[in-house]
C-alpha cells in the first residue's frame, strides 16, 4: 500500500468513526471538517416520527456544516452537490434542525429566504413536535434547483446559529417542551428562567478583541475619504495588528492609497442623529458550484465594534461618507503621541457605509 494510499485509507476510517465526512481538494490534500454538529448529534431521537425505522446518514451534512463554518469554499462545493444526490430526508433533518431555531424567534422565514425556504419553513412551523413527515414530503416534491437553494438558506442559518457557539452544536439540549430545543434569551436575563433547552446568547457574534474607534478624513491620491481609524483597548491583549491582518484579513496600509471597496465590510452610520453605529462583516452566502460571491446585507459574520454610546461624526465626513458611499477603515492606531504612526504597522480595509437606524 503506498504511502498516499494508506493516508487516505486511515483518514477515511476516522472519519467514519467520529461521524464526519471528508472531502478531497487542493491536489489530495484531505480536509476534515468537523466543526460542526456529529452525525450523531443531527440525526433525529425518533427517527419514526421521520417516517422511517432507522435514523438517516447524516455524515455528508455534518461534514458540509462544519466547512460551511470553516469557510471552506471547496468542500461547500463538494459536499453540497453529494448531499443533494442523498435521500430527501438528509436534506429535510438539516434543514428542519436548524429552521426549528428560527422558528423559535420569528414568524417566518424572513425576505432573503428563497421560495423553497418559505415553503419549508411553513411545513415545519404546523409540524407537531417530533414530527417531520411533512418536511420529508416538502423536500421530495421540490425540483433540485429548489432543493439547492433550500440547503443554501439552511446553510446560511447554521452560518449564523452556529459559528460562534460551538456548543449550541453538539446537542445539549435538556427536553422537549416545545417544537425548538433552543432557548433564546436577552442579554442580562437568567438562563434559570428561561424555558429548557440550549441557551443562545447572540452577543457571541462580536470579535474577541475590543477596539475603539475615531473618525477623521485621509487624503489619498482619489481625493480626500472619510476614514476610521481603530485604536487597540489597552485592556484587550487581542487588539491589534496580528489580530487585523491575520483574524480579518486586513491588507497592509499604502499611504495616499486607496483599496478597492470590500463587499464583505459594512460601516453602518445612524441615517438620522449622523453617528457611528458599528463595524461589521458581512457572512459570506456563497455556498454552491458556480454561484456569483454573495454577502448578505443583514447577516454578520463578524461585528468588529459596535456603539455603547452615541459616536458623532463631523459633517464634512458626513457629507464625504454619503457621496462616496463608503470609509476608509485602517489600525490599529495608538493615541499615545510618543508612538509614531508608521504606515508599514497599520493595515486597511475599503467598507462600504450603510445609512440606517440600527446596526
Amino acid at each position: 500500500m503506498s504511502k498516499s494510499h494508506g493516508r487516505k485509507s486511515r483518514a477515511r476510517n476516522t472519519s467514519r468513526s467520529r461521524g464526519a465526512a471528508y472531502a478531497a481538494a487542493n491536489a489530495g490534500t484531505l480536509h476534515q471538517h468537523d466543526s460542526g454538529p456529529s452525525n450523531k448529534d443531527l440525526q433525529p431521537g425518533n427517527p419514526g416520527g421521520w417516517g422511517v425505522d432507522t435514523a438517516p446518514d447524516m455524515r455528508t451534512a455534518s461534514a458540509l456544516i462544519g466547512a460551511c463554518l470553516d469557510r471552506c469554499a471547496s468542500c461547500q462545493q463538494s459536499l453540497a452537490a453529494k448531499l443533494l444526490t442523498e435521500d430527501p430526508i438528509v436534506l429535510a433533518v438539516t434543514a428542519g434542525s436548524v429552521y426549528s431555531l428560527l422558528a423559535a424567534d420569528e414568524q417566518d422565514a424572513g425576505s432573503l429566504a428563497s421560495n423553497a425556504g418559505q415553503v419549508f419553513f411553513r411545513a415545519l412551523k404546523s409540524s407537531p413536535p417530533g414530527d417531520g413527515r411533512s418536511m420529508v414530503r416538502c423536500v421530495e416534491l421540490l425540483s433540485r434547483e429548489e432543493r439547492s437553494a433550500l440547503l443554501e438558506d439552511a446553510l446560511d442559518l447554521w452560518a449564523f446559529f452556529g459559528h460562534k457557539h460551538p456548543g449550541l452544536m453538539r446537542g445539549r439540549t435538556t427536553g422537549q417542551r416545545s417544537a425548538s430545543p433552543f432557548t433564546f434569551t436577552a442579554p442580562g436575563s437568567d438562563p434559570e428562567d428561561a424555558e429548557p433547552g440550549t441557551v443562545l446568547d447572540l452577543l457571541g457574534l462580536a470579535h474577541p478583541a475590543r477596539y475603539g474607534v475615531q473618525a477623521d478624513m485621509t487624503l489619498t491620491a482619489f481625493g480626500r475619504v472619510a476614514s476610521v481609524a481603530l485604536v487597540p483597548d489597552p485592556e484587550s491583549p487581542e487588539a491589534g495588528y496580528d489580530d487585523l491582518h491575520e483574524r480579518l484579513a486586513w491588507e497592509p496600509y499604502i499611504a495616499e492609497g486607496l483599496p478597492e471597496e470590500d463587499p464583505a465590510w459594512v460601516l453602518k452610520v445612524h441615517e438620522t442623529h449622523g453617528t457611528l453605529l458599528g463595524i461589521v462583516r458581512l457572512l459570506d452566502a456563497t455556498f454552491l458550484p458556480d454561484n456569483p460571491r454573495e454577502w448578505r446585507p443583514d447577516t454578520y459574520d463578524v461585528i468588529l465594534w459596535s456603539a455603547s454610546e452615541p459616536n458623532p461624526v463631523s459633517t464634512a465626513w458626513l457629507e464625504t461618507a454619503r457621496e462616496r458611499g463608503s470609509a476608509l477603515l485602517y489600525g490599529p492606531l495608538a493615541l499615545a503621541p510618543a508612538v509614531p504612526h508608521a504606515p508599514s504597522r497599520l493595515l486597511a480595509v475599503h467598507a462600504r457605509c450603510v445609512f440606517t437606524d440600527r446596526l
